[in-house]
């Protein structure tokens, strides 16, 4: 036979309390003794008292979920970054009890509603994304993991150290002997890739030293592109002997063009990624990139973001920045045996 469902009648009946005091007692709401409590809890106990999450929406206006948004998010499972991002992000809805709903991210076809979730996670915001721009201007509770581009409403936002590590691999590659640096990464459209390209000018305004940029589009995996993007670098600045780029899909097509070029990496050029993956560690040579740690990162997003819902903390208002690691490997090892031949 079916099991009948116990209800919040039946608890209030247990306990000798109207339904309104059950409810509020179970909610931790309400005026009442501390016996009267307990004598709730201890009905709803021993009746294996489940709520009824949809009962409890109706009255609350809350659905236990949190939205996740990011730029093609089908498309991203492909990408390590984003499957221990969304990992993260389980490990905190999950301990909070919550939800996690996946929304459909066409960034060129406007949302026809705004979800029905208690608060968003935008990964890595995008300036034309037009589903994360109308997500910002809903007036639910938003968090994005990675730095806003210029022109987006604002937000919580909680961050890697991206110019902690970038600096490092570049006074590390000023150990070797490099004089002539360059970098590839998002356009304006990224606020990671305003940040990345940022602090490699200033630091190469502040060394005296020439810098050399190429802009990738966000999110672009086309190997053949970025090999076709760094042949042409390569040829209108033939003496660069560091690549710093921002992702592994401009690595996987910088590798051959170098191969092409006749430049052997990790000897008379050198190498670095401000994002890592395994297939960095199996490049040939394995390539020094940086441990943005996505799990850690989509976690505190899920976190901050239940308490902002919750309203246990205010919405900060500068970023949370959490530790970023470089990995040393051997097209920038981390000690230099010798300078870059050459100079």
């Amino acid at each position: 036979m079916r099991r009948q469902t116990v209800t919040l009648k039946d608890v209030a009946r247990a306990a000798n309390v109207s339904p309104s005091t059950a409810s509020q007692a179970l909610s931790g709401t309400g005026r009442m003794t501390d016996a009267t409590r307990r004598a709730v809890a201890r009905a709803a106990e021993e009746l294996n008292y489940r709520p009824n999450a949809v009962a409890q929406g109706l009255r609350t206006g809350s659905v236990r979920s949190i939205g996740l948004h990011h730029l093609h998010a089908g498309d991203r499972f492909a990408s390590d970054y984003f499957r221990e991002f969304v990992t993260g992000v389980l490990d905190g809805t999950q301990a909070a009890d919550y939800d996690l709903t996946l929304l459909s991210s066409d960034p060129q076809v406007p949302r026809n509603r705004v979800p029905r979730v208690d608060g968003v996670i935008i990964a890595d915001p995008i300036a034309d994304d037009l589903r994360a721009r109308q997500l910002l201007e809903s007036g639910l509770p938003v968090v994005a993991g990675e730095h806003l581009p210029p022109g987006m409403p604002d937000c919580p936002v909680i961050v890697a150290d991206h110019a902690a590590a970038l600096r490092a691999i570049l006074d590390r590659a000023l150990a070797h002997g490099v004089t002539r640096p360059a970098f590839v990464g998002p356009d304006a459209n990224s606020g990671w890739g305003v940040l990345l390209r940022a602090e490699f000018l200033a630091w190469c305004e502040e060394r005296g030293l020439p810098a050399t940029t190429g802009e990738s589009r966000f999110g672009d995996m086309s190997v053949g592109e970025h090999q076709a993007q760094i042949e042409a670098l390569l040829a209108r600045e033939p003496a660069t002997d560091l690549l710093v780029m921002s992702s592994e899909p401009i690595v996987r097509g910088a590798l051959p063009a170098l191969a092409a070029a006749g430049r052997r990496v990790g000897d008379d050029l050198l190498l670095a990624c401000c994002g890592d993956s395994r297939t960095l560690t199996m490049t040939t040579p394995p390539v020094t990139a940086v441990d943005l740690h996505p799990r850690a990162l989509g976690q505190a997003c899920a976190e901050l973001l239940i308490r902002v819902v919750e309203h246990t903390v205010d919405p900060p208002t500068s970023p949370t920045v959490l530790p970023a690691e470089v990995h040393w490997r051997a097209s920038l090892p981390h000690r230099p045996t010798a300078a870059v031949p050459g100079r």
